[in-house]
Parts: C-alpha cells; structure tokens; sequence
C-alpha cells in the first residue's frame, strides 16, 4: 500500500491508495489487480460527484490453450496426498493439465500426467458425465395404441324364485274351549278371550317338531355326529295357524200356498217363488272351524303334525292351557 498523493478539495481531502490484490477481479483469466481507493475526510456528506471507489484491474495474464490449475483455489487434499505419494514437486503442479470444475485439478490428471491411466481419460470422462447429465429423448417411441378390450358376455344370474307351496288344513272345534270358558266365568267371574287358548296351544304345539327335509345341519351338528351323538331330528317351530270359521248355512222352508179356486177353474195360478226363511248360523259352539298353514312343498308332514297337535290341546282338556 502507498499513498500516491494527497491534495485538498475545498475543505475535503482526498488520499489515494492503491492496494494489490492477487485475485481475478473483473475478468476470469486476470490473477492479480489494484484497487485504488479515494477517501473523503471531515465530517461533512460525501458530494455527488466524485466516485468513492474506483477498481482497477491491470496485470491481466490470459490463459493458455491448456487449462491447468487455478491459482485461486488450493488444491483438494485428496490430490495433495497423491502429489506427495508419487514425489511429484510443487513446481511440476502448474504443468499438469486440469480438467476439474473452475479448472480445479482431479486425481485423474494426476494419474494421466504420471502415466497411471490413459491421458484421455478424464477429459473422455468428463464429456461422458456432460452428456449423462442431460435425458436422452431420441430414442423413445409412441407407444402403441393397446387393442380394445372385449368385454366379456353379461351373464345374467339366475332369478332364484320361491319354492311351490302347498296349503294343509284340519277341521277343529272349539265346543270344548267355549264350555271351559263358560265355566270359568261362572267360577272366578273372570272371562278368558278365545285368543288366550289358541296362543297357548300355538307355543305348546311348535315345540320339537318333525325336522324339515329342506334344512341343512349345523356345524355344531355335524362335529356332535362325528363324535358320536345321534342327529337332531326335531326342531322348533314358528308356524302361526290361519282360522276360517264356516259360513252360515242358507234354507229354504216349505210353507203352504193358499190358491183360489177361481183361479184354479180360470186356469190362472201364478206360480210364486218359493221364500228364502232367514240365514241362520250355527251356534259357537257347534261350528266346524278350519285351521290352515301355508308351507313349502316338503313340509307337509311337519305342518300336520302341529295342526294335530293344536286339535288336541283344543278338544282334550283345554282348562290346562289357562290354569
């Protein structure tokens, strides 16, 4: 550093200094530089004109066809331990082409200096990563448009329709209930509706029916056989009966028709239809009731046998469903 002059302006004064740097500053290739450097003293603001800073760049050194290592940045302590391995001098380093980034030098250029490898090597190397790092799009090709696919035949599933059934019916009175009914009144003075029989006898008689061919054994069923127990062969039931009572039966009565004698000699009897009496019905009691259930075709025993056993409860001691 020097102070080249020092002169007042007015009440500013000015000192220029002039400082080299070893450093590319304005262009890429120069290796050193001065900066000169104008100071404004006092306490006054700096004035609009003069600069305040002015670089200079001059000693540039061009570089050669032959990149070799940049002064500017040390080397990688990688290619500090090679240079010291193969006994290569800090004067030979400047003659050793570098081919790194910034024109940093690699091992390779060592290798390549010393003979250790091709001298082509790393610059071949270093055109092949440059063109690995950029996608190759030349060789791919539209695909193909893919074939439609053919759709495959609807198959319509097969509409699974209810089994046929067949009705089943048993003729019932209920003379007996009505007179247990009857006496039941008379006895405790409380009356017991119809109803009350026919539920009880419908839960006593769906109890343990005949199994019905068309269900399947349980799991449970099949492990209880294999290990020996005998197959279930009845099964609950949950049949509610439909009760038709008979209609009420039409007569016609025989009643004697008075004709007129002049009528008869005329020959001019009218001939009158003869009078329906009144319908009458037969008592509760006496009336035949018509018990009915619906079922798969298959079930025909298993619904008899409870009809049979609703027509028991019903005529045999129908007290016990009450008391």
């Amino acid at each position: 550093m020097s102070a080249s002059s020092r002169r007042p302006i007015g009440r500013y004064w000015t000192t220029n200094l002039q400082i080299k740097f070893k450093l590319p500053l304005l262009s890429p290739s120069s290796i050193s530089a001065r900066i000169a450097i104008r100071v404004l003293r006092g306490r006054k603001m700096f004035p609009s004109g003069p600069p305040v800073l002015t670089a200079i760049s001059i000693g540039l050194n061009s570089s050669s066809s032959v990149q070799t290592q940049n002064p500017v940045y040390p080397l990688y302590p990688s290619v500090q331990l090679l240079l010291h391995e193969k006994g290569i001098p800090e004067s030979e380093i400047p003659k050793i082409p570098a081919s790194g980034p910034k024109g940093r030098l690699l091992k390779g250029d060592v290798l390549a200096y010393i003979g250790a490898i091709p001298a082509d090597y790393p610059s071949s190397q270093a055109s092949r990563l440059e063109k690995l790092s950029h996608l190759d799009l030349s060789n791919i090709k539209i695909a193909a448009p893919q074939p439609a696919e053919t759709k495959a035949p609807v198959v319509e599933e097969p509409i699974t329709r209810p089994p046929p059934t067949v009705s089943v019916a048993v003729s019932i009175s209920l003379a007996t209930v009505l007179s247990v009914q009857k006496k039941i009144k008379e006895t405790i003075g409380v009356t017991v509706p119809l109803s009350t029989f026919l539920a009880r006898a419908t839960d006593l008689a769906n109890e343990d029916l005949p199994r019905s061919p068309r269900s399947k054994p349980s799991a449970d069923e099949l492990f209880d056989e294999i290990l020996g127990a005998e197959p279930i062969k009845t099964s609950p039931g949950d049949y509610v009966p439909e009760l038709n009572a008979l209609e009420a039966v039409e007569y016609e009565s025989a009643q004697p028709v008075k004709e007129d004698i002049i009528d008869i000699l005329s020959g001019k009897v009218p001939k009158k239809a003869p009078r329906k009496a009144s319908m009458e019905e037969y008592p509760a009691g006496s009336a035949t009731n018509v018990f009915s259930l619906t079922v798969p075709v298959g079930d025909e025993t298993r619904a008899r046998v409870f009809l049979d056993r609703v027509k028991t409860l019903l005529t045999v001691e129908p007290g016990r469903l009450v008391l």
